[in-house]
């Protein structure tokens, strides 16, 4: 007998959309942010008169619906105009302004961009842009490594709205002054759901992704209250999807809550503190000795002190670092130019945000 037979004979199956439990999955009603989605309209708003409209900085926890709610404002603005064009870059992703502008090149059709610079295909983009009115939704937007495309943003694009998306309430004093007078961004913040909200969207998406009956009410209950404590509607979508996966794995009918506690044993593995290596130790260690050191003289310090990695590894050894949400690296202007000052955070991070 084959090691699969008896997965094959057997093609009953829980889910109904396993779609449904993607965390980019949008549904036709996003619950508990119509608030939010009127605020992000009226930013857009005067675009529709052919003036600019005003930039927006969202901000707050991870898995609380920002990038749902801006994503669903674009879509009903696509339903609605085909003179206003909509942008959308993840950060994450695309966080150089090269790839930004490639990323945005790809959105807008235009495919010509061997041996171009950065500079030539912002200056097409613009040309391309300029015929009509754009949003961007920057998402992520704190992890972009430098800021050089954001600025040919908002000099060189008529009419526009920029919306920008980050966990990092702060990153708006991260930002060069030139850069941060020109945005002028109003605030938005994103709450995190209520125990009975975060019910509703898990009974939702339950809804779309299984057949009736197939989960008991407890096990159910478990998985939203185990969401609730981690403010984190991701978190409840994989405790969803991994239950039913465990439950298919035992040919059960039901997902019980013996199912559900495994998958969160899972979850809970992902909360253990950040393990560093030996490098990132001492990096770390040194940077706590020595506060608001720039990153040339904390690798010199670290060479000192008899680290051997290169200077391009240090800096990799930093981005994890910062990653972690362990130190902050904050741009600063000086008479020699730019620089980069680099500081502990006096905070308990763990690996939640997954």
């Amino acid at each position: 007998m084959g090691l699969f037979d008896n997965i094959l004979k057997d093609n009953e199956t829980l889910f109904k959309n396993e779609l449904a439990l993607d965390p980019s999955f949008q549904p036709k009603k996003i619950s508990y942010r119509e608030n939010e989605n009127q605020e992000i309209a009226t930013c857009i708003k005067p675009l529709f008169k052919k003036r600019s409209g005003k930039n927006l900085l969202i901000y707050g926890s991870p898995g609380i619906g920002k990038t749902l709610a801006c994503k669903k404002v674009l879509e009903e603005l696509e339903e609605k105009t085909d003179d206003i064009i909509s942008i959308y870059l993840n950060c994450w992703k695309k966080d150089s302004s090269y790839k930004a502008v490639v990323e945005i090149c790809s959105i807008i059709g235009y495919k010509m961009i061997q041996n171009k610079k950065t500079d030539e295909l912002m200056e097409i983009v613009a040309q391309k842009l300029n015929k009509k009115s754009v949003v961007f939704v920057l998402d992520e937007v704190d992890k972009l490594t430098d800021f050089s495309f954001l600025y040919s943003i908002m000099e060189d694009i008529y009419r526009k709205t920029i919306i920008m998306i980050t966990n990092d309430k702060e990153f708006l004093h991260k930002l060069e002054p030139r850069l941060k007078s020109r945005l002028i961004p109003e605030l938005l913040e994103f709450k995190p759901y209520k125990l009975s909200e975060i019910h509703d969207i898990l009974k939702q998406r339950q809804d779309y992704a299984f057949y009736p009956n197939i989960f008991d009410k407890n096990s159910f209950e478990k998985i939203v209250e185990k969401t609730f404590e981690l403010k984190d509607i991701r978190i409840g979508l994989f405790l969803l999807k991994e239950a039913a996966n465990i439950a298919e794995g035992k040919s059960s009918k039901k997902i019980l809550q013996e199912h559900v506690q495994t998958a969160i044993t899972k979850i809970q593995d992902y909360q253990k503190p950040m393990q560093l290596d030996e490098d990132e130790s001492t990096i770390l260690e040194l940077i706590k000795q020595n506060p608001e050191k720039t990153t040339p003289e904390l690798y010199e310090l670290y060479q000192k002190q008899g680290g051997y990695k290169t200077d391009r590894t240090f800096h990799r050894k930093l981005k994890n670092l910062e990653k972690a949400k362990l130190i902050a690296i904050d741009e600063v202007e000086n008479m020699q130019g730019k620089s980069f000052k680099v500081k502990t955070l006096e905070i308990d991070k763990k690996l939640t945000d997954f």
